[in-house]
């Protein structure tokens, strides 16, 4: 326990230290965001605050790991994977900044990136960190097997996409707010710091309290009015610690009640894009989507959204953190 509250003091501590002069860097570079046009009209203001805030996140978890973790496969593994995510969100950002644009990499290029991060994840979990292919169902006696061969392969990593993927995307719609996605990020992560613990995976446990305190430090910066904002650099890092440490842990299938928060932001996105769809583009279901937007179109402070979906994120966190204890922990021992 020691050594996660050390992890996170570290990545705190470091975070803050270099906040100051990475944002003056970025200021000098005019590394700054662009606000989309069809979006509220309260948050043109922040067009020009800079971006690509994450990598000083990943310097504070970096800095922590070099200190206190374990130098072994399953601590280099989980940062690899998570450095592939955040290289990709951070060549978004570029290209967002370099196109002077809030659109950033295709969609369809990105999933392809983020399918090959998934490729590379799953030769490093099945092949040196030992995680087998199997689904741990909470409640049920038996787990889901999906058996050896190419077809048990192909299965795991067809799963896998969906937890690395479907989480890096619901963390980085959910960013739409100044410190929305990292307080969100951070009680997620609280949860995941405790079931590595009791699962005595002690490695993943300091990375996910290491990311924490990185989070923490860069709300700092981060929360309103933002002096800087994480950009997809940061969004895909936390969704790359939360899927890889669900992953380890095997409790992917509590991954969307834990992070319940950014499932709610994603599933309104895709019902106001079939909504949208199938009428011809006459109805809407939300005034905006995310739906963290439809609440300051209707009127509430940005700070009230935010902090009311922190106490969501809360609720959803500690109900999965219940099934985790009362399903899987009590049951195991």
């Amino acid at each position: 326990m020691f050594s996660v509250v050390l992890a996170a003091a570290i990545a705190f501590l470091v975070t803050v230290a270099l906040g100051a002069t990475y944002i003056e860097f970025l200021q000098t570079r005019k590394f700054g965001q662009f606000v989309r046009e069809d979006g509220p009209e309260t948050h043109l203001i922040k067009a020009g605050t800079p971006t690509m805030g994450g990598v000083v996140m990943l310097l504070g978890l970096v800095a922590a790991l070099v200190v206190v973790a374990r130098l072994n496969v399953a601590t280099l593994a989980t940062l690899l994977i998570v450095s592939a995510v955040a290289g990709i969100g951070l060549y978004d950002d570029w290209q967002k900044i370099s196109k002077k644009g809030s659109e950033g990499l295709s969609v369809r290029y990105k999933f392809l990136l983020l399918t090959l991060a998934v490729v590379m994840a799953d030769v490093l979990a099945l092949r040196y960190v030992g995680v087998t292919q199997t689904i741990v169902v909470p409640g049920f006696d038996r787990n889901l097997a999906l058996g050896p061969g190419v077809v048990g392969i192909a299965l795991f990593s067809l799963f896998l996409l969906l937890v690395i993927v479907g989480t890096t995307n619901a963390v980085n719609l959910t960013d739409g707010l100044d410190g929305l996605a990292a307080g969100a990020g951070a009680i997620a992560l609280v949860v995941y710091t405790a079931i590595a613990f009791l699962e005595r995976q002690y490695d993943v446990a300091i990375i996910c309290g290491a990311m924490v305190g990185a989070i923490v430090g860069f709300l700092w910066y981060n929360a309103h009015p933002a002096d800087v904002f994480m950009g997809d650099t940061g969004s895909l890092a936390i969704g790359g610690v939360l899927a890889a440490a669900a992953v380890l842990t095997k409790t992917e299938l509590l991954l969307p009640v834990v992070g319940g928060l950014f499932v709610v932001e994603a599933l309104s996105v895709i019902v106001q894009y079939a909504v949208f769809r199938l009428t011809g583009r006459k109805r809407r279901v939300f005034k905006m989507a995310p739906i963290h937007h439809h609440f300051e179109m209707v009127g509430w402070q940005e700070n009230k959204v935010v902090v009311r979906f922190w106490i969501v994120q809360a609720a959803f966190a500690a109900c999965g953190f219940f099934l985790y204890y009362y399903f899987l922990y009590q049951s195991a021992g």
